[in-house]
């Protein structure tokens, strides 16, 4: 079971829209090592575990605190992307693109 508390544990905040860091963040979010990746796999660890005790707790408690990990990265994400203008955005995404060689 989960408990969600509406109030995030930091309240940072970013002093303007950043595009482009915002986009770099979104690959630590959803990456193939990422945040929403080891949240999967603890939480399946954990459900799958057939022992329990301590073990199946603490892999049950990593998981639910990635959980957590992975609504900051969100909020942040949210946070840098608001207000930034649509050529700023299009720009990050410029930047990001590999250019021929």
């Amino acid at each position: 079971m989960f408990r969600h508390d509406r109030h995030l544990q930091f309240q940072a905040k970013p002093e303007k829209p950043d595009a482009l860091f915002a986009m770099k963040l979104q690959e630590v979010l959803g990456g193939q090592f990422g945040e929403m990746t080891v949240m999967m796999q603890y939480l399946w660890q954990g459900w799958t575990c057939r022992v329990p005790g301590k073990y199946k707790d603490m892999i049950m408690d990593i998981g639910t605190e990635e959980i957590g990990h992975v609504e900051m990265f969100n909020t942040m994400l949210a946070r840098l992307l608001e207000g930034a203008p649509a050529e700023t955005t299009e720009k990050a995404v410029a930047a990001t693109r590999c250019s021929p060689p």
